[in-house]
């Protein structure tokens, strides 16, 4: 596993100065931002080089973003991924907990699947619903 730190501005990633270096650890980590109100470095792993870090690191600043525009409405401007998740966040708050785990098992298409997803797994955690 590679390591890639990537600097942020606007909560879009700035591809100059990108590092990488080998993860010691070896395993698969959930990606971090120094700061996730806002953010000026991101850090992702993978195996598979620079264009997945870029890929993952994007993804993980527009779930930080949707869930920045969802609990504090005019932080931020909002942009389409936002709406996307805001829609899921309603749709999944309507849903019963077993409708919920139904559907947390739908697998991802798209990036909106996958905004979709963590909105449901937003939901899913603070009502305690995920398997421990």
């Amino acid at each position: 596993m590679i390591k890639y730190t990537l600097h942020v501005r606007d909560f879009a990633v700035q591809t100059a100065n990108l590092t990488c270096e080998p993860d010691p650890t070896g395993s698969a980590q959930t990606p971090t931002v120094d700061d996730p109100l806002n953010p000026t470095r991101v850090t992702v792993y993978t195996t598979t080089g620079e264009a997945a870090a870029l890929r993952i690191a994007r993804r993980h600043l527009d779930l930080l973003h949707a869930r920045l525009a969802y609990d504090n409405p005019g932080s931020v401007s909002r942009t389409a991924a936002d709406v996307v998740y805001a829609e899921a966040r309603a749709r999944a708050e309507a849903l019963t907990p077993e409708q919920r785990r139904e559907e947390s098992f739908h697998s991802l298409h798209s990036d909106d699947d996958a905004l979709r997803m963590d909105a449901l797994n937003d939901v899913m955690a603070e009502h305690s619903e995920r398997d421990a």
